[in-house]
């Protein structure tokens, strides 16, 4: 497949299907996410794979997802967003719960910070964030080739996620990245065309 048309082809999915995703797709997509650039050339990314039902209902319980979602003050907290950003989440915060249960596959991408995200004080420090995220694209664009789909979470509860995942203090979660075939009732929500052009500045930004 040629690369623009992986490029074209990746796509955020939160419905998928039944169909088991297999190991080699797993291990194909983390070997090409290691190929990604890192800002000292360590790499200092693990990843833990997850299928069973029981971690993925710990995760869900870490994160408190069992909560009803409330649609009504949702559309309220939304109401003056722009619409495609509104769409995303008035579709993507109900699903929480049922995309992480119902993907075949689980991924949390874990990373080593050079200086921990909350004491960052220069997008500098962020570096190891920047890299881990190269590796996150590395990771969904393999899978895109395979005709497999993520979606990336960020946990709000990165304690209780490391805890119940048995990830040393020192590293951070990146993100879970539910990943699997997509549904056929699986939504592919808009996206804002850009003017490329209009995004380029030369020499300084005027």
């Amino acid at each position: 497949m040629e690369f623009k048309e992986v490029l074209e082809r990746r796509r955020t999915i939160r419905d998928f299907s039944d169909r088991d995703v297999t190991p080699d797709i797993i291990m194909n997509a983390i070997e090409n996410g290691f190929k990604a650039p890192s800002y000292n050339h360590l790499r200092d990314w693990e990843f833990v794979v997850i299928r069973s039902s029981a971690t993925k209902i710990m995760l869900i319980d870490s994160e408190e997802l069992g909560k009803p979602v409330d649609m009504g003050e949702l559309n309220r907290i939304f109401e003056n967003e722009e619409a495609v950003k509104k769409e995303m989440y008035l579709d993507a915060i109900p699903k929480q719960k049922k995309m992480i249960l119902t993907a075949p596959v689980v991924v949390a991408v874990i990373f080593k910070p050079k200086t921990r995200v909350e004491e960052a004080r220069r997008v500098y420090d962020l570096n190891c964030l920047a890299s881990v995220w190269a590796c996150i694209e590395n990771f969904l664009l393999s899978l895109a080739e395979q005709d497999v789909f993520g979606v990336t979470y960020i946990p709000q509860n990165t304690a209780s996620v490391k805890e119940k995942l048995g990830v040393p203090g020192e590293y951070e979660i990146a993100a879970l990245i539910p990943v699997g075939y997509k549904a056929d009732s699986a939504k592919a929500l808009r996206q804002i065309d850009i003017d490329v052009q209009k995004r380029i500045h030369y020499e300084r930004w005027d």
